[in-house]
Order: C-alpha cells, then sequence, then structure tokens
C-alpha cells in the first residue's frame, strides 16, 4: 500500500469536530472558489465555518493546508488531531500582514523584516522565536514557530474577512508527498473537515524555510521561494 492509499484510508477515531452546533457531526462541503477573483460570498462562507471552530482546507501559493482560526483556543488541539500527529510536529501561522507575524515572535531584525517586507506575500516560511501569544500545545517540544504570508487571493481573502491568523499544516500523503487535489482531499475527509475550498489542482511545490531562530539563518527547505531574494543570506 503506497503513502496516498494509506492516507486515503486513514480513519480518525477521535471526538469529532463541530462545525454548526455542539450536536451536529461536522459535515464536509467542498466549495469551488475563483483561484484569481474569490466570490466574496464563498469567502463569507467559509470564514463563517472558521469562526464556529471547524477546521477546513485551504489552497495557498504552495499547497492545500488544514486551517483553523487561531482566535479559538481549541484549534490547535482540533488541528492535530484532524491531520492525525502528535504535538510535537511544527504548525505553521498565517498572518495577514507582517505587523500580524511580529506578535507571535519574540524579534525580527531590521534586515529581515526588510526582506519579508519586499517578499511577501510569497511562497516562504519563515522561522522565529516565539513569542508568549502562541498556544503553549505548538510549543511543548519546541520555542519556534512558523510564520507564513501567503501570496493566494482565496487565502489572503480569508485572512482579510477574519480578521486574525489561521493555524494551518499541509495536507500530506507522505513525508515527501503532497495531496494536490482538493476532490481527492474531500473523498477522504471522513466528515472531520468543516469545509474543503477548491482552488483548483496545485503543483507539487512547497515553501521555501527559513530558520532565522538561532544566531546565523539558515535554509531548511529550498522550495518555491527564490532563495537569491533574501538578501539576509548574503
Amino acid at each position: 500500500m503506497d503513502d496516498l492509499t494509506r492516507w486515503r484510508s486513514k480513519q480518525y477515531n477521535g471526538p469529532l469536530l463541530l462545525a454548526e452546533h455542539d450536536s451536529e457531526r461536522a459535515v464536509s462541503v467542498l466549495v469551488s472558489i475563483d483561484p484569481l477573483n474569490p466570490e466574496p460570498w464563498l469567502v463569507s462562507r467559509v470564514v463563517q465555518a472558521l469562526k464556529r471552530g471547524g477546521v477546513v482546507v485551504i489552497p495557498t501559493d504552495t499547497v492545500y493546508a488544514y486551517a483553523c482560526s487561531l482566535a479559538d483556543r481549541d484549534a490547535p488541539r482540533r488541528l492535530y488531531q484532524v491531520k492525525g500527529i502528535p504535538a510535537a510536529k511544527r504548525l505553521s501561522i498565517l498572518v495577514p500582514d507582517i505587523r500580524t507575524a511580529s506578535r507571535y515572535t519574540r524579534d525580527i531584525p531590521n534586515p529581515v523584516f526588510r526582506t519579508m517586507r519586499r517578499v511577501l506575500p510569497g511562497p516562504y516560511t519563515f522561522i522565529f522565536q516565539a513569542s508568549g501569544e502562541v498556544p503553549r500545545i505548538m510549543l511543548r517540544k519546541r520555542r519556534t514557530v512558523g510564520i507564513r504570508l501567503p501570496d493566494c487571493p482565496i487565502t489572503l481573502g480569508i485572512l482579510a474577512e477574519l480578521g486574525g491568523p489561521l493555524l494551518t499544516s499541509s495536507v500530506r500523503a507522505g513525508d515527501d508527498e503532497f495531496v494536490l487535489d482538493p476532490v481527492v482531499i474531500e473523498e477522504a475527509s471522513d466528515d472531520e473537515l468543516a469545509m474543503v475550498v477548491d482552488g483548483g489542482r496545485l503543483l507539487n511545490e512547497p515553501s521555501t524555510v527559513v530558520d532565522l531562530s538561532g544566531d546565523e539563518p539558515l535554509v531548511v527547505r529550498e522550495g518555491k521561494g527564490d532563495v537569491s531574494e533574501l538578501s539576509f543570506l548574503n
């Protein structure tokens, strides 16, 4: 059995996620949104699911990701549960702007801040020392946090209407394989998702990850983002 088949057959045995009311089971719904000109009423529908505590799947400028509202204190637990991973695994915070990013980091050096202003929104994940605003469950095995500001109209529309950050983790079939077809994601969801946003089939292009939590910047993964654009590495 390959990784994708194993992922599709996975069963979730934890508590059910509640998207509508506490007495109702979450029902996964596939919602198609124009990837270039997102329909506002459909974006609002996604935001309402997030505000009700649901976990949704959204497209980004790289791959599809599980997402929930960071304003919900139970959000990290739900996301770990849906993805079926332990709390030791890293989650990322999607922010609507760099100013919001500074709330969740202990320090953004000026050269890094200037570069972020130039390359974001874009396909980069920046890892920083976490501030006290980051949920404790995410800091059990580390004191760092990944920050993303993706160049994706759907995601940016959701962030703007939600008025706050999203907690996210990529949809994977294995360590090095991403699930890029929203129809496949919805079919395999087993009703644990409130919604799957169809923004089209994506390419296998994960974000470039740069660790800025230590004394020197470290490129953890070269992905879609052009490393040569990161002037603080030179």
